[in-house]
């Protein structure tokens, strides 16, 4: 989702990719999900993102990045308590 929105943000501000790869990390501990121990799930995830454009610099893309890390929903919920309510009904 996140280079979805890094791809709209671009569009919408005219600017135009001319090369995008994404590299994602994120390390992965499944000791809580099987009740082994009591440990953090994740600790975070890395996007390294290799972008060019023909009218943008890198500060320009690095801009970009940033404001669709502002903007991503799946970012925000993952920076932020978010309310969650599981039911079944």
């Amino acid at each position: 989702m996140f280079i979805a929105i890094f791809v709209s943000v671009a569009a919408t501000n005219g600017i135009r990719l001319s090369k995008l790869n994404v590299n994602t990390e994120c390390i992965i501990n499944f000791a809580k999900t099987f009740d082994i121990a009591d440990e953090p799930i994740t600790e975070g995830i890395n996007f390294e993102i290799e972008a060019q454009s023909d009218n943008a610099d890198k500060q320009q893309l690095q801009q970009l990045a940033k404001m669709a890390e502002e903007r991503c929903p799946a970012m925000y919920s993952m920076k932020h308590e978010v309310k969650v309510n599981a039911s079944i009904k």
